[in-house]
């Protein structure tokens, strides 16, 4: 544990022609929170909280937060897309993670995007 602060960890999922039915189900979005936080190894502080979208922008955004970070998931059912957020200071399994989340909406691996954000090892000071 003494190595938290040299290292974080962090990807970004973004993924397009998804199924919006999918996508505007509060329940499952609920599910994948706590399943993300279930592969991750880690304990959820607070949610998860799960809120509809306004009229103009219909979806859901839903996010916990967790003894090491965060999860946060956004949905937009009019563009056909999600996008999550698994930020961590403890590392997790990306690629668990990556095919959860394809499984569990359906995504057709060509529609995804992933971002993994790298931190240096040790902070550079000046």
């Amino acid at each position: 544990m003494s190595n938290l602060k040299d290292r974080r960890f962090h990807i970004i999922t973004d993924a397009y022609n998804c199924n919006p039915e999918v996508l505007g189900n509060k329940q499952n979005l609920e599910e994948v929170l706590r399943d993300i936080v279930k592969i991750c190894e880690m304990q959820i502080l607070h949610g998860p909280v799960i809120l509809e979208g306004v009229p103009q922008n219909p979806g859901l955004t839903g996010f916990a937060i967790l003894d090491f970070s965060h999860i946060s998931i956004h949905t937009f059912t009019d563009e056909k897309e999600i996008c999550i957020d698994v930020f961590s200071c403890k590392k997790y399994d990306y690629d668990k993670v990556k095919q959860y989340v394809i499984k569990k909406f359906n995504l057709d691996e060509k529609f995804v995007k992933y971002v993994e954000v790298k931190y240096p090892k040790k902070q550079i000071t000046a």
